[in-house]
């Protein structure tokens, strides 16, 4: 252990600065590790292509004369296929290089200023010659763009201050000769920022890409030093043991190098091309990193090799872990800006300069103490002793050996070099926008390393930038030849996204997919791919492999959830729903909300997701499909996001979606004016739309029984074309018991060219047509409720009592019976509707919608009847639906006005109008208890106006609407109401109330009069 740990016999001066710099190196060790799996993806990482698709959910479903009415909205499905993001310039990794580069040269200048005379001024001159590759005269610090003056300032700077310790000051120890070179690197840097005329980013890239032609060199001579230090490392491994017994032979050293130099071999041939077989090779770069920890003892066992010129304590073990950390940063900084040319390059150095260097090391060994390790001797004790074949003799033949295997390459290397130089610059000037000069600067990295990924992808993402999609092509190919990975495959498949380009992308995506077969990724746009045809086996092969081999295995399900939604395939579906239920992609949340609405299941509570700004469509589309599952809930804390989303400009996309979904939030959870009103605007501006929102508005009419205004929007819906609104508005028209427009409307059904909605129009028709006698004797049950609900209010007692017993068929039977209770009410015979309630009651299940009907119908005849305690004690006792509970708040606001409480009955109606405006007894009862207890104020006229504006087929409402006009003196306000009277009222009915009307108009100018007297 304190072998290992040397340091701790040294002065604290020394030994702190050594363990600092160590933690140093193994940051950049980590650094260039993290990067080395990780900087393509920082560099030019996955994106993704969202495309949505719309698939009709439902919103609500009412059935209404027997026949399901069923409003949809569009679900928004997402399907996201991967795609390469544009090229980004890796700042952060630069600015970790510079700050460790800056802390590197601080050590290397005190380590050399305790060197003797000459070796410290090839030191000097070699830190020289790095400054030299900074071009700070570029950066224009003191005014000129070709000044040499900082760089003169920095050499200055710190060959004096080395300098005067070296010289003068040789006593003073290593920290406070470390502090000062960092005071000094301080100053520098403060001179080269604060002086440059660009912005710090940019300045940072300039030193650190301008730089790299020095930290490479460094890297090289690190590389070239620790060679054969790996044939060291395992002759100490076979000679170390402490008696000779336990020492391995000579043959097994020779086994053990042969086999470590047979994988460098083997891994040279396979660089020039001479090998192409698929074995297992050790990767270089672990190489080097083995290299590197077996020099950092073997530095301090050739001491006295080098001690004449400078001590292992501190200089000999500073400078290892200066070089040795700006290899680590040199590398980790190729890798993290997928420079590729530069990372195959630091490779095939490292197998040129560990296979020259190590042969030559096991040839040292072996000819100079092959016989001491045939006798089992602690051979690694003299290793640096040679007598006959000398170090320089091994060192030169080595280095020659090195530079024959770069020759042999045709120079290969230098290229590469040059390549990754070019690279740099490229990026530097990308980031800065000059982008003529960093499309010349790739252009140049391509000329010397054909077809490198750098520079031809970053030359496609500038092509792709100014649509240029041929070009962009055309060098994503070139990219392709040398160096292929699954980005490029997916990138360039998806150029080819028109139609008539199919098979060109699955070609390119299925030789990728040879190619590369564990790509997840390539697997998931296959899949996609084939979803748009009708090869079902297909696309389900590749979303298998997609979801096999992606990390993200939500990802590829969601886009499988999509898949089956879309096709209808429900029970996959309803699988992958379920395995899917902990996912948190919001992609797939957003389709897993789609689908369960499209299943009729209820939202998961849990999973709410309310943004506060939609920055990506996947945030839109989740937020409206869980807005669209929760309709009916009674919340409206969504209105507050609704209103926040379209208040952003940015949300311009999404915003009619928006608009309509605010619609759908205020009609179903209870504020039905806000609601119509928004929808109508939106009828009104679309361009596209605007049958389907007029349809919607019949829909919400029908769902609330105001069947004469649902008959007239269904009217404008056909008008623009909506073909779905022929079969309603001959349906609203039968529920407005308007039989003989109701028979009109169904025959132009046949306008639409719906078969099935044509059937059931002329069935319809048929019924409509017959006489109650036949009706009775000779239809089915169905059509006799259906002739009944049309009929309903033009028939006797006697008739309805007929056409009720005359059902047999259970469900229907109910039906008929609440419709005969509808028919009692509405001539206002409580005592016979209570006793058909009583009747009807036991023939009913405890719960639904029928039950809700006939315990709202008894809630009523208790209210018209008087009896308020049995009204009060049942109601909330009584099963309602969600939508019929709003009932109870009429029900309070009238037993509150007759037992007199005058503040509890206003807060009450006040409650009650917003949610049930559309009910003309509630607006009635509420307009005439304001003008009761309030007439000299508007209030009565304005509940009277909405309920007209909302309801303008409401005939009691326009009565009371013209009564109320003339008692505010808007005369022609009433005459305008008398006029729309006419049309809605029987004649008769319509003189007897224009005379109730005059006469209320003589006492009010009566009234008048008087007052004026």
């Amino acid at each position: 252990m304190n072998k290992i740990k040397f340091w701790k016999g040294w002065d604290t001066t020394i030994r702190y600065p050594y363990l600092f710099l160590l933690l140093l190196g193994a940051l950049a060790l980590l650094l260039g590790v993290y990067h080395y799996f990780s900087g393509e993806s920082i560099a030019f990482g996955w994106d993704k292509i969202t495309d949505l698709q719309i698939v009709p959910v439902p919103v609500h479903e009412v059935t209404r004369l027997l026949e399901p009415f069923t409003l949809s909205a569009d679900g928004y499905l997402i399907f996201e296929q991967y795609d390469v993001a544009l090229p980004s310039v890796n700042t952060v990794a630069a600015t970790l290089m510079l700050g460790i580069l800056a802390l590197c040269i601080a050590f290397y200048a005190a380590a050399i200023s305790t060197m003797k005379q000459l070796p410290y001024f090839a030191g000097i001159l070699l830190l020289m010659l790095f400054l030299a590759t900074f071009n700070f005269d570029v950066l224009g610090t003191f005014g000129n763009g070709s000044s040499q003056t900082l760089l003169l300032v920095s050499i200055a700077l710190l060959a004096i201050t080395s300098y005067a310790f070296q010289a003068f000051w040789q006593k003073v120890n290593f920290s406070l000769r470390l502090l000062a070179m960092l005071l000094v690197m301080l100053l520098i840097a403060l001179l080269a920022y604060r002086g440059a005329e660009f912005p710090a980013e940019l300045v940072t890239l300039h030193l650190v890409n301008y730089s790299s032609i020095g930290t490479l060199a460094a890297t090289v001579l690190f590389m070239v030093w620790v060679a054969y230090e790996n044939v060291n490392a395992l002759l100490w491994i076979n000679t170390q043991a402490k008696t000779p017994e336990r020492r391995f032979s000579m043959w097994q050293f020779i086994l053990v190098s042969v086999l470590y130099l047979l994988n460098l071999v083997l891994l040279y041939l396979r660089h020039v091309g001479y090998l192409q077989l698929d074995l297992f090779y050790i990767n270089g770069y672990f190489i080097l990193l083995l290299s590197a920890v077996a020099g950092f003892w073997g530095m301090r066992q050739r001491e006295e090799y080098y001690k004449s010129l400078f001590l292992f304590r501190p200089t000999g073990a500073v400078l290892y872990l200066v070089f040795a950390t700006i290899a680590f940063l040199s590398i980790g900084y190729a890798f993290a800006t997928a420079n590729d040319p530069l990372t195959v390059f630091y490779h095939d150095m490292v197998v040129y300069t560990h296979l020259a260097f190590g042969v030559g090391f096991f040839l040292y060994i072996m000819i100079n103490f092959g016989r001491l390790i045939d006798q089992r001797l602690p051979v690694y004790k003299v290793v640096y002793q040679p007598k006959s074949f000398s170090l320089f003799s091994f060192f030169l033949m080595s280095l020659i050996a090195c530079v024959i295997l770069v020759m042999r390459t045709q120079y290969r290397s230098y290229f590469h070099v040059q390549a990754g130089y070019y690279n740099y610059l490229g990026d530097l000037y990308s980031a800065s926008g000059n982008v003529i000069l960093a499309e010349r600067f790739f252009e140049e990295s391509d000329l010397y390393d054909a077809n490198n990924v750098k520079a031809n992808y970053s030359l496609a993402a500038m092509h792709r930038q100014d649509d240029q999609r041929n070009n962009e092509i055309l060098r994503l190919k070139d990219a392709l030849e040398k160096r292929p990975n699954p980005k490029l495959y997916v990138r360039l498949a998806n150029l080819y996204d028109e139609k008539q380009f199919f098979f060109e992308k699955l070609y390119v995506l299925q030789q990728g997919a040879e190619r590369f077969p564990e790509s997840g990724e390539i697997y998931n746009n296959l899949a996609l791919l084939y979803s748009q045809t009708s090869v079902q086996d297909s696309t389900e092969y590749y979303f298998n492999l997609a979801q096999r081999h992606n990390s993200d295995e939500y990802f590829v399900r969601s886009n499988r959830l999509a898949y089956y939604t879309r096709q209808a395939m429900l029970d996959p579906a309803k699988v992958v729903l379920e395995e899917s239920r902990k996912g948190n992609n919001k992609a797939l949340r957003s389709n897993m909300a789609a689908l369960r609405q499209l299943l009729g299941k209820d939202p998961q509570n849990e999973d709410t997701f309310i943004p506060d700004s939609i920055q990506a469509v996947e945030d839109f589309t989740l937020f409206y499909n869980q807005t669209i599952s929760r309709l009916n809930k009674g919340d409206t804390t969504r209105l507050e996001a609704i209103n926040s989303y379209l208040a952003s400009r940015g949300n311009q996309l999404f915003h009619e979606d928006l608009l309509y979904l605010k619609g759908l939030v205020h009609h179903y959870n209870g504020l039905p004016k806000e609601g119509r009103r928004v929808v109508e605007n939106l009828a009104l501006q679309s361009e596209r739309n605007s049958g389907y929102y007029y349809n919607a508005l019949g829909q919400w009419m029908m769902e609330e029984e105001n069947y004469r205004a649902a008959a007239a929007y269904f009217k404008q819906a056909k008008d623009y074309g909506y073909k779905q609104a022929y079969l309603s508005q001959g349906y609203a028209l039968a529920l407005a018991n308007k039989p003989e427009t109701a028979i009109q409307a169904l025959e132009e059904v046949a306008f639409s060219e719906n078969e099935a909605a044509v059937a059931v129009a002329q069935d319809l028709a048929e019924v409509l047509q017959q006489d109650v006698k036949t009706i009775v004797a000779e239809v089915p049950d169905k059509d006799k409720v259906q002739y009944l609900l049309t009929y309903l209010p033009q028939l006797s007692l006697e008739e309805v009592n007929a056409l009720v017993q005359a059902v047999e068929e259970k469900d229907l039977k109910r039906q008929a019976m609440i419709a005969r209770i509808d028919y009692l009410i509405g001539r206002k015979e409580w005592r016979a509707a209570y006793e058909a309630i009583k009747e009807t009651s036991p023939k009913l299940q405890p719960e639904g919608e029928l039950r809700s009907a006939l315990n709202l119908q008894q809630l009523k005849v208790w209210l018209h009847a008087g009896n308020y305690d049995a009204l009060l004690n049942k109601m909330d006792k009584l099963y309602l639906t969600d939508r019929d509970k709003r009932q109870r708040l009429y029900f309070k606001a009238r037993i509150a006005e007759e037992k007199g409480r005058k503040e509890e009955a206003a807060t009450r109606y006040e409650q009650a109008l917003k949610m049930l405006l559309y009910d003309e007894e509630v607006v009635l009862a509420a307009a005439s208890f304001f003008d009761k207890y309030k007439p000299e104020e508007e209030v009565a006229y304005n509940i009277l106006l909405s309920g007209i504006t909302y309801n303008p087929f409401a005939a009691e409402l326009y009565k009371a609407y013209a009564l109320e006009s003339l008692d505010q003196g808007l005369f022609s306000y009433s005459e305008q109401a008398q006029e729309t009277l006419r049309d809605l009222l029987p004649s008769a009915e319509y003189s007897t109330f224009i005379e109730k009307l005059n006469q209320k108009r003589q006492e009010v100018e009566t009234r008048a009069d008087n007052w004026q007297l």
